[in-house]
């Protein structure tokens, strides 16, 4: 796991020498945010190979910042490897230990910086939403993206973070028992832009509170997130947060290499093909052209053979469910995917197929019969309650989609299939009513958050 922001020359001894042993700990970012905190920061860079650096003014000490300080934030920054972020910079309105309008300017004279030198940044961002993303918008922050350190806000704040290209971080704040809306902004982000952090030697988890906090305590509140987010384990969190973090400070990393097959909460899901023929509204694809999902780049540069998805399944048993489900749509490798999973569940495996139910614009309905027996479940993109929603939402290529969508749900219904309706709340869709419709077709019903993928 990766802590993405920590105060390591804040901490006792035992409790540094306890973050820098721990093997579970695969980096951290240790933060600055003074001269005299910045320049402890670097040596601690220096001298250990798993932590790399932020360095900025905080908006704390806005009044203290002269102008050759400015100078000498970027220099070194330009000369040290290891500093991989400007920060943590930003507004604190609560306290007000600052001028407002000199924390705006020092705030927008390192955004400049960070541009110049081509480096994300790590805001704080206290009682200051509107301020904040004002700010970022003007100075042109998301060319270099970064992330809304430690937080707290709206989720119209986090919305508009996360439209900006930023990442959110969140602390051991999320496990305190009063955090109930946090926790539900936390469900809601996006999980491509998810990190986590402990701000230690400050915001203990739950757990611990009261006890100087330290890197080792970020699994309490990695437990905690792991519970919030949808479909996702502690091995989850980590990996996709962690992933998260390499691409966001620019550390070593696997890279956007093709996936065939990857595990999350315990089931295998199988990336058959990139193809789709919906331009879904909501789609993490149509959006960005971003793949990464809980840590994984979805993504294949050809359609793999049914010998090398076989091949990394290995033994189907091992997982809760085996799962075709990517950004493509596997039913337009419907041989494919009948050889696939008649071979998973000749050796005990449970086969689901995601689908955005489009199969019989073109194939016959009769071929759904064939996947009788090899198929456990089929969880249908139903998405909407009516036809022009669909439209609107979905997108499709052809008029007749939601009625073929309609079509198939009541044909795997009538066949005997296990048959899951699903709809994502996105703006304008009505899911009471999605879901009135999908129970009337005889399948059962799943409401999708929008902002989680995976």
């Amino acid at each position: 796991m990766i802590d993405t922001h920590c105060h390591l020359d804040l901490l006792r001894e035992e409790d540094l020498q306890d973050a820098l042993q721990d093997e579970s700990l695969e980096y951290l970012i240790t933060v600055g945010y003074d001269k005299k905190t910045i320049k402890n920061a670097v040596k601690l860079s220096e001298e250990n190979p798993k932590v790399f650096c932020a360095i900025g003014f905080h908006p704390h000490d806005a009044d203290k910042v002269r102008e050759e300080d400015f100078e000498w934030l970027k220099g070194l920054a330009k000369s040290n490897p290891k500093v991989r972020a400007l920060g943590e910079m930003g507004l604190d309105f609560y306290k007000n230990y600052s001028d407002k309008k000199k924390q705006e300017e020092v705030f927008r004279r390192q955004i400049a910086i960070a541009r110049e030198l081509g480096l994300p940044i790590v805001v704080h961002s206290r009682d200051a939403e509107q301020d904040t993303i004002r700010i970022l918008r003007e100075e042109r922050a998301y060319e270099v993206g970064g992330v809304m350190h430690c937080f707290t806000g709206s989720y119209e704040f986090m919305r508009a973070c996360v439209d900006l290209g930023f990442y959110v971080s969140y602390s051991g704040i999320i496990t305190y028992p009063n955090a109930q809306n946090l926790r539900e902004v936390l469900k809601r982000t996006p999980t491509y832009r998810l990190l986590i952090e402990t701000d230690a030697p400050f915001l203990a988890p739950q757990p611990v509170r009261g006890k100087p906090n330290k890197p080792p305590y970020i699994r309490y509140t990695a437990e905690v997130m792991a519970s919030i987010i949808p479909n996702s384990s502690l091995e989850d969190i980590e990996r996709m947060t962690s992933e998260n973090a390499k691409l966001l400070f620019n550390l070593i990393q696997n890279g956007k290499k093709d996936t065939i097959t990857y595990v999350i909460n315990n089931k295998l899901y199988i990336n058959l093909t990139n193809k789709c023929n919906l331009h879904c509204a909501f789609c993490q694809r149509e959006r960005e052209r971003n793949f990464m999902v809980k840590g994984y780049w979805v993504w294949v540069s050809r359609d793999p053979t049914v010998e090398e998805v076989i091949k990394e399944i290995g033994d189907p048993k091992k997982y809760d469910e085996i799962v075709f489900c990517g950004y493509g749509e596997p039913t337009l490798r419907f041989s494919a995917l009948k050889e696939i999973a008649k071979w998973v569940k000749e050796r005990g495996g449970r086969v689901r197929v995601d689908t955005n139910g489009l199969m019989f614009t073109f194939l016959p309905k009769e071929k759904l019969r064939e996947l009788k027996g090899i198929v456990d479940v089929w969880s249908v993109s139903l998405n909407a309650p009516d036809e022009e929603t669909y439209n609107r939402v979905c997108r499709p290529a052809q008029g007749s989609a939601f009625e073929k969508v309609i079509e198939f749900i009541r044909e795997a219904v009538r066949e005997g299939f296990d048959v899951v309706a699903t709809a994502v709340d996105y703006e304008g869709v009505d899911m009471k009513k999605t879901e009135k419709l999908a129970l009337s077709l005889g399948a059962k019903f799943r409401g999708r958050i929008y902002e989680s993928v995976g």
